[in-house]
Formats: structure tokens, sequence, C-alpha cells
């Protein structure tokens, strides 16, 4: 049997066995669920605010209510507006907190405390036009003039260096796709851990070893679970997707790729990949050192030290503005830091092309040394059981 066909072989096994798991299935409708309900409750606390009560008393100008009306729908607030007449009544339905402010005799907003920012621009704006009304009136001025007068001149802005409008969704899909591949990259990777602990613990090692090559059984193993991870994030974004078009969430919607851009989207999957297969094998030939899944911590925080660098880096490069400065440059082409920080120069637009075929080709040359070194160390220690072995000592018994 050629290594290919094993490695699709032990592939196979890795993704069907996983799949068909009670955890694995349960663990997935449970995470599906919560996506989906998680969206419905923000959706369903995400409601229109009430109106704003604003009261009104004492002397009031003729048509202060329209004012009011007029300058709140200008700054987009809700108002609901109560005449109360007089003005004690006015400045007592503050203190029961009936209204949040109240416009007294034309010139006076009475509130508990400050009142917020919006409703005094909206009750200073809607005073001042009524008192230029009045002035208008008594030079005699006509309704039209005075209209004319009070009108407001619509003032355009000329860019000479545009922002780019999808800047911001960008911006955030940065940051976020980066969050994304660090958990998921070392949440599978652990994965693989614990199956080649797991096959150890209760012996399986040994009569797979018996036929299969041990590099051909470990790039099966890394290909099949990571199969599944693939499948694992295709659920939760069409979980996403689903809880949005249930229950769609005022200013997000249903999401646009466009807004990002698809050749981002792409990019993002192909970074998982790549980050996916370093840690993977990274994490195979340090889970081949120890043989009890209790031991698992013993060794898992080599990968979690290697990749956080790379996120402590995009953290202060996204407060930055996602400037690349140069240590975030030479980083980016760190084959254990690029799967995380290269896609976020690639989503902030600012990773030229030839950067991203280097990035790629070093990160190529890297799986393929953990390969090598990996199939060896697995080799050594596979079918070693008891207490925790070192590198070194799988590397030098891996030929005996």
């Amino acid at each position: 049997m050629g290594d290919r066909s094993q490695v699709m072989i032990i592939a196979r096994r890795e993704f069907v066995e996983r799949a068909r798991s009670r955890v694995f299935l349960v663990t997935m409708a449970v995470l599906v669920l919560l996506i989906v309900g998680a969206i419905v409750v923000v959706s369903l606390i995400n409601t229109d605010p009430d109106p704003t009560p604003i009261g009104i008393g004492g002397d009031s100008p003729e048509g202060i209510e329209e004012d009011i009306e007029a300058a709140s729908a200008a700054v987009g607030l809700d108002v609901t507006i109560t005449d109360f007449g007089a003005a004690e009544a006015a400045i007592t339905a503050v203190e029961d907190g009936e209204v949040d402010a109240a416009l007294v005799d034309g010139s006076t907003i009475v509130s508990i405390d400050a009142p917020s920012i919006t409703v005094q621009t909206v009750l200073t704006a809607a005073a001042n036009a009524a008192v230029r009304r009045d002035i208008a009136s008594d030079l005699g001025l006509t309704g039209d003039d005075v209209a004319a007068i009070l009108a407001p001149v619509t003032v355009t802005v000329d860019e000479l260096e545009p922002d780019d409008p999808q800047q911001g969704a960008r911006a955030g899909a940065s940051f976020l796709s980066s969050i994304v591949l660090l958990t998921t990259i070392l949440m599978f990777g652990q994965f693989v851990a614990m199956g080649i602990v797991e096959e150890k613990q209760n012996r399986v090692v040994e009569v797979v070893l018996a036929k299969v090559r041990t590099t051909s059984l470990l790039i099966g193993k890394v290909l099949g679970i990571g199969a599944l991870g693939i499948l694992q994030i295709l659920a939760i974004g069409l979980a996403v997707v689903a809880g949005l078009l249930i229950a769609p969430i005022d200013d997000i919607g249903i999401p646009d790729l466009t807004s990002i851009g698809i050749v981002a989207v792409v990019w993002l999957g192909v970074w998982f990949v790549l980050g996916y297969l370093v840690y993977s094998f990274l994490y195979a030939m340090l889970g081949a050192t120890i043989s009890r899944q209790e031991d698992l911590q013993s060794v898992a925080y080599v990968p979690v030290f290697s990749i956080m660098p790379a996120y402590f880096l995009v953290v202060f490069a996204s407060s930055s503005g996602g400037e690349v400065t140069p240590l975030i440059r030479i980083a980016s082409f760190v084959p254990l830091w690029s799967p995380i920080m290269m896609p976020f120069r690639i989503n902030a637009g600012n990773a030229e092309p030839w950067e991203i075929v280097l990035a790629i080709a070093l990160v190529g040359a890297a799986i393929a040394l953990l390969v090598m070194v990996g199939a060896r160390v697995y080799r050594g220690a596979a079918l070693r059981t008891g207490a925790k072995i070192s590198l070194r000592e799988a590397w030098t018994t891996a030929d005996r």
C-alpha cells in the first residue's frame, strides 16, 4: 500500500470515527443552539428605545411644539411632547419622573440632573427658532420670509483624500479573524494531541504502526481531524447566518461579504489551513511524548506560548490603526506567527503580494520540517508508555 493510500485511510478513519462520536455530535448541537439562541436574545434586547418624554410649560412661544419636533427629527431623536400649561406643573412633572426634561417659558430647561447633550441641543434649537420667529414677526416679515431665514443651508463636503468606506468593516474583520484563527488553530491542534495520547493509552497505536508508516499515520491524523475542524467552523458560520436571518440585529443585519472582501475571506481559510498544519504537527510531536490525557497540559503550554506573541502584536497593531511597523512586518514572516498576523495585514490592506508569497513559502518549509521531525519523534515515542519522555530521548531512540 502506497504512502498516499495510507494517509487517506487514516484521515478518513479519524474523520468518520470522531464525527460519529456522541461527544462531537452533542457538542456541535449545543454549540449551534447556543449561537442561534444568543443572537435571538441579543435581537430581543436590542429593541428600539422608548421615545424621550419632553414637557413644556409656562409662557411658551407659539409653535414651540413644532419647533421641538423639527429639531428632534433633525438629530434622529424620538420624543413625546406634553404641554402642562403652568410652569409649576411642568417642573412637578420633571420631579415626578413623568418627563426627562421640560422647556419652561421657552427659555429654561428643567431636569433632575444635567440633560443629555441630544435633549439639550434639541430644546436649545427649538427655543432659538421660536425667538427668531417672534423677532421676524415683529419686523413685519411674512411666514415665507421667516421660513426662508430659518431654512438650514445645505453644505457639501468635498474630500480631497476620501476615506475607504469599507475600512471600518475590514478593520473589525482583521481583528476578529485573528481571534478566530488563534482559538480554532489551538483547539483543533489540541484535538490532534489528544487523539495521539488516546491511541497510546489504549494501545491501538501498536497495531496501527505494524502496518502503517509513522509519517503516514501522523499526516493522516492531522488531515482527518483538520477536515472535521473545517466542518465545525462552517457549521458555526451557518449558525450565525441562520440566527441573523431568524432574528436580525439592528445595525448588523445579514453579513455582507462584499463589505469585507471575498478575497480576504478566502485568504482567511488559506491561513487557517496553514496555521492548523503548523500547530497540529507541533501538538502531535509533543503529544507523542506523553501517555496519559492528564499529562497533556504539561506539553500544551508550548504551542500556546508560541502563538501568543502574534496575538499581542495584532492587538498592538489594531490599537494603532493597523499601522505596519517594522516589528509587525518582520514578525509576520515568522512561520509560527504568520497564520495570525498575515491575515490581519491582508484584511487591513497593507500586505504586498510578494510578502504573502514569501510568508506562505516559509510556513510551507516549517510544515515540512515539523513533519520530518515530528514523525521521527513519534516513531521513537509512540510505543513508549508510562512517564513522559523528552524530545531528545524520543529522537535518539527512533531508529532502535
